[in-house]
């Protein structure tokens, strides 16, 4: 299946898209208050806002394929707007219902996105800057500039890795309480 089968899958069955995007975060708003739990909640609304995320991936996906290929008078005569508008009502509503029933840093989702995105933009910066990096750039910016800038870019890529992984969460008040986590998970193996 290539990427233009898939996308003309989509728009086969909008009316069962739109629907399915419309009514998902009122279906997860109403599990979880029908099933509440400290389990239950995280896990319903982190799958909403991963599905609503996705569904913003592939309208953004689609526009790149289109104005890659036909450029955006293509875009304005395949592109269906409801289907280009209805991922963007999913993400926002989604997040609404999400912050609505739990705090963000509870769903394991928003945690990944943010991280993903800390990554995204430092990798972008780094490529920026590499790809206009010039010798000529060299006589006009004190080199210590540059690796300060460069060391910042990565700073952000990295505390992007800690938020995906779970590492900015831990938080120690002394070493003493360090040394005792580290003792008790010695002693579980």
């Amino acid at each position: 299946m290539t990427f233009q089968d898939l996308f003309s899958l989509l728009t086969q069955y909008k009316p069962l898209l739109l629907g399915i995007m419309l009514f998902a975060p009122w279906v997860a708003l109403a599990i979880c208050v029908v099933i509440p739990g400290q389990k239950e909640e995280p896990f319903v609304l982190s799958f909403n806002l991963g599905m609503a995320l996705l569904s913003l991936i592939l309208a953004v996906g689609y526009l790149l394929f289109a104005t890659n290929n036909g450029g955006w008078a293509r875009v304005m005569k395949e592109a269906d707007i409801l289907l280009m508008l209805a991922p963007c009502y999913y993400v926002g509503i989604s997040f609404w219902v999400t912050k609505q029933r739990l705090p963000l840093s509870q769903v394991p989702i928003a945690r990944m996105v943010q991280g993903i995105a800390l990554i995204a933009a430092g990798y972008l910066g780094l490529a920026w800057m590499l790809k206009s990096t010039r010798i000529v750039i060299f006589s006009f910016i004190p080199f210590q500039y540059l690796v300060i800038l460069l060391l910042g870019l990565t700073g952000i890529m990295y505390f992007g890795f800690l938020r995906v992984t779970g590492g900015d969460t831990q938080k120690h008040d002394s070493i003493d309480d360090e040394f005792n986590t580290l003792r008790r998970r010695k002693g579980r193996l």
